[in-house]
């Protein structure tokens, strides 16, 4: 089986993130995760990409951490994945998978952080859209039990490394009859841990494309860093 974490930051692209994309992989290689999703903070959330730049070269420097660590990613025989956390209001957040850097800025409509756009946006391009940790209790999210509006996401982050314990089963009672995709993820900012969350496949993840497919046809199992 292969181990994928689906939540990842690294610095630069994030304001809150501690370490490389480089410093990350080899930590996960380390403890035995196959490759990651880097999940930066996208623009409405806690970016580390100056705001004010234009829309494509926004894109083209908050996609830059990515393309520069892909060859590092090879030589280490580690699937390095492009995915996009934003916020979409009241601190709460979603992740993309699936959609490249090129197709975001060919669609400066996205610059909105309305939900409903990005999500016809997403699922038109055959990606994939989850509400993270849903209902984490932080000191800067207003309404943490807010209940998210279901018809814009295709699955749900319910488990995060990084929740408490009740947050997670809080959302893991909350959707058990949702129909949506449970993920999981690590939400890890720095290289200072020893486990993760995140998915098990039968087949090595090489693309984004790949991971959509794959979370949108349960060809996956979660992994709980057992």
């Amino acid at each position: 089986m292969f181990i994928y974490d689906l939540h990842v930051h690294s610095i630069g692209g994030s304001a809150c993130g501690i370490n490389s994309v480089e410093e990350m992989m080899k930590r996960y290689k380390e403890i035995g995760v196959t490759g990651f999703a880097l999940t930066n903070h996208f623009l409405h959330g806690n970016t580390g990409v100056d705001r004010n730049l234009p829309w494509q070269e926004y894109v083209k420097e908050y996609a830059r951490y990515y393309y520069d660590a892909l060859d590092i990613a090879q030589k280490l025989d580690f699937d390095l994945l492009f995915g996009i956390e934003e916020c979409y209001g009241g601190a709460k957040e979603f992740l993309v998978y699936g959609i490249e850097p090129e197709l975001l800025i060919a669609n400066p409509q996205l610059e909105t952080k309305d939900i409903a756009v990005w999500s016809e946006f997403v699922r038109k391009n055959d990606g994939f859209i989850a509400y993270a940790h849903p209902f984490r209790v932080r000191h800067y999210i207003p309404d943490p039990y807010a209940m998210p509006d279901l018809s814009f996401v295709d699955g749900i982050e319910i488990y995060n490394h990084e929740n408490n314990y009740e947050d997670n089963e809080r959302a893991v009672t909350t959707f058990k009859t949702s129909g949506k995709v449970f993920i999981a993820g690590g939400d890890k900012h720095g290289t200072s841990f020893s486990q993760t969350y995140g998915i098990m496949t039968n087949r090595r993840l090489r693309t984004t494309q790949q991971l959509a497919d794959a979370l949108k046809n349960n060809q996956f199992e979660l992994y709980l860093g057992e």
